[in-house]
């Protein structure tokens, strides 16, 4: 017991003397030391929770197909005037009117869009589908099931995520093994889960501290009241989960002030992104990831990946009111997030992606639309070669090859083959893949090619 009162007080300390170390060391300024960063690299998962509607984000402008879409959205399509048009030099597509950022991101370079992703476990055809001969993932139109799958790409065990092995296979990257290499600004997700290593959550407004445990003053009550807190934690004790309950709560209590000590020492850069962080929590999260990105010489890493989750499109009713002011936080957030990047010379060093669990149908239920399958997608970042479509644009008519029923499109693209694409750029290499996405060897692309 005496060892692990020992170690518990060496965790202390070392989360405190670093952030101490750090602090007392002339930290270049903000910008500085980003742009030192060479070799860094973090991966932004936008998760946008409840199955985006791609098909009235991404659409059609050559007549033909524009007039396929527009009869079968009816009163849900999106005027072909109001349409953002994409100079990609591929097929005539537009943004709906409220992507004015992606739109401009997109023509210069910036962004690409991942046309008709979904999850598979195999590529499977209409026939197929209706015949059995190939499997899709199982509930297959389940928020749930879909999310857990997208997420985990294990082929359905809970036992850990996609981002959560990848922090686990490239661990050593990391000088400093203090701060998780996932980061969640939206809780806990299947997405970022180890076996072996968790993820570390931040609110979007910074770490939750504990007042009534402060020490920043140490006359104060709450200091005293900390180190009667402090003694309590550091007790012997007969029983190993109390002893692992307090090994967990000093833990958390030195990381949080680690963290919170190297953020404030931080000065914060006069743009953008922090003025509108007040209006927008999708922002606000997008704001905190660029201060730690900024801070990564500071926490010595090399490799990070950050999940933010953007809720509310699950839009079968009222979708024409609800579905436009989601857009537009999207849209708001990708513009001032690559510019936050460019100001720290990081936007080679950062891409960002957007996932859903599932698409939606091409076919209204009235003022909305239901559980679809393949969606569209964009990606975002220096490194991307932008202002080109990836994948295979469905054609998008009723009881045509890639609907089976309802308008639910068969995507052409596995999230295995998205996520094996991004990986590669992070760093896993190619002989890795097939052990982190046990999927991956169904698949005859691994890399779809967006990313340089």
């Amino acid at each position: 017991m005496k060892t692990q009162n020992h170690r518990r007080q060496f965790i202390k300390s070392m989360a405190k003397g670093l952030a101490g170390t750090v602090l007392g060391s002339s930290l270049l300024p903000l910008f500085a030391n980003a742009q030192s960063s060479a070799g860094y690299k973090a991966l932004v998962c936008i998760n946008l929770q409840g199955g985006n509607d791609a098909f009235n984000c991404f659409v059609p402008m050559g007549t033909s197909a524009y007039n396929s879409y527009a009869a079968i959205r009816q009163e849900l399509a999106i005027s072909r005037e109001q349409l953002l048009p994409l100079n990609s030099g591929q097929q005539p597509y537009g943004l709906h009117n409220h992507l004015l950022e992606t739109q401009s991101l997109f023509n210069r370079g910036k962004l690409a869009v991942l046309a008709n992703t979904g999850n598979l476990r195999e590529p499977i055809s209409k026939q197929a589908y209706f015949d059995k001969t190939a499997l899709p993932p199982a509930q297959l139109f389940s928020h749930h099931d879909q999310t857990l799958y997208a997420h985990t790409l294990n082929q359905g065990t809970l036992s850990s995520g996609w981002a959560g092995r990848v922090a686990e296979l490239l661990a050593q990257s990391n000088i400093n093994q203090q701060l998780a290499m996932n980061v969640s600004l939206s809780g806990d997700n299947y997405l970022q889960r180890g076996i072996n290593r968790l993820p570390y959550t931040v609110r979007s407004s910074g770490v939750s501290m504990i007042d009534q445990l402060s020490e920043a003053d140490p006359t104060a009550f709450s200091a005293s009241r900390a180190r009667l807190y402090r003694q309590f934690l550091s007790s012997t004790r007969p029983n190993l989960l109390q002893n692992y309950y307090a090994d967990v709560q000093m833990d958390a209590w030195g990381m949080a002030q680690y963290v919170t000590d190297i953020l404030d020492s931080q000065p914060m850069p006069s743009l953008p992104i922090f003025a509108a962080a007040n209006t927008n929590s999708f922002v606000q999260s997008l704001a905190m990831i660029v201060r730690l990105i900024a801070a990564q010489d500071a926490f010595e890493v090399k490799r990070q990946v950050f999940y933010v989750n953007l809720g509310g499109f699950d839009t079968h009713r009222d979708q024409l009111t609800l579905h436009s002011p989601l857009l537009m936080q999207l849209d708001q957030g990708l513009g001032l997030f690559y510019q936050a990047l460019e100001a720290l010379g990081l936007e080679n060093n950062v891409t960002a992606f957007t996932m859903s669990e599932f698409g939606r149908t091409l076919t209204r239920n009235g003022d909305g639309t239901d559980h679809g399958w393949g969606s569209h997608h964009f990606i975002l970042g220096g490194a991307v070669k932008g202002g080109q479509i990836y994948g295979q644009l469905p054609t998008l008519e009723l009881d045509s090859d890639d609907d089976v029923g309802r308008g639910r499109i068969i995507p052409t693209t596995s999230f295995e083959q998205y996520v094996a694409s991004l990986c590669r750029w992070f760093g896993v290499a190619k002989d890795d893949l097939n052990h982190l996405l046990p999927n991956l060897r169904n698949f005859n692309h691994p890399d779809l090619g967006f990313l340089g």
